[in-house]
């Protein structure tokens, strides 16, 4: 599998044992593949998310994956790993505090 291309798969997460603020806690997981076609890195990804769920305790895969084929041939430093464009009529300031900056991310 050397020749083919690189994907970014997202999959998302919750963690039942572990209790937010506000409820449950979730996770978006972002993995690099190696895949013939996009199918593939789909089915690769759905498997990898649901060892992932398994292997820790009280986490549950919620069946949610979005990949990214990477089109660069060589990954290194600045490579897009991962993208996703979205419609919205939100401005600025409420897109990213709906979407990415609640106040309720951890992160690090």
């Amino acid at each position: 599998m050397s020749d083919e291309p690189w994907y970014g798969a997202k999959c998302i997460f919750r963690h039942d044992d572990l209790k937010g603020e506000d409820g449950h806690v979730y996770e978006e997981r972002v993995v690099l593949l190696k895949a013939d076609s996009f199918e593939e890195a789909m089915e690769r990804a759905k498997k990898e998310a649901k060892d992932y769920a398994q292997a820790l305790e009280g986490c549950s895969y919620l069946g949610f994956v979005n990949v990214f084929h990477i089109y660069d041939k060589n990954l290194g430093d600045g490579t897009e790993v991962y993208s996703l464009m979205r419609d919205s009529k939100l401005g600025k300031e409420k897109y990213l505090t709906r979407f990415f900056a609640t106040g309720k991310e951890r992160t690090g």
